[in-house]
């Protein structure tokens, strides 16, 4: 749930169990616009995201995530990794599947784990 305090401008988000009563006991004092209410319907449903085919046709964005997230560009990677910079960028476009022997390399570099970048 994303609101916003008017006076003075505050903006909150909060999540979980309570968020509502959080707000209530905001509203008592300060006027609140509630921007998103992004809690789910009763007839929303859970999926696993690995089960998509978005996922299907996207997870091998991960590397690139993890790379972005310590600022790192393909050819820090590569010459840290000690793979060359169109293999990172073959795995990171799909085109050659990520072993594990690389990904233990790359997740090294990368400050993450070898499960997280093999999804």
């Amino acid at each position: 749930m994303l609101a916003v305090v008017k006076k003075p401008h505050i903006e909150i988000t909060l999540k979980g169990e309570g968020a509502n009563e959080i707000i209530g006991w905001i509203s008592q004092k300060y006027e609140v616009s509630i921007l998103e209410d992004d809690a789910p319907a009763d007839n929303e449903q859970f999926v696993d995201i690995k089960e998509t085919e978005w996922w299907q046709n996207n997870k091998h964005r991960v590397i690139t995530g993890a790379r972005h997230k310590i600022n790192m560009t393909q050819n820090e990677l590569a010459a840290q990794s000690g793979f060359r910079q169109s293999v990172i960028s073959e795995y990171e476009n799909g085109k050659r599947p990520l072993t594990l022997k690389a990904a233990l390399k790359l997740a090294k570099v990368l400050e993450t784990t070898p499960e997280h970048l093999l999804t």
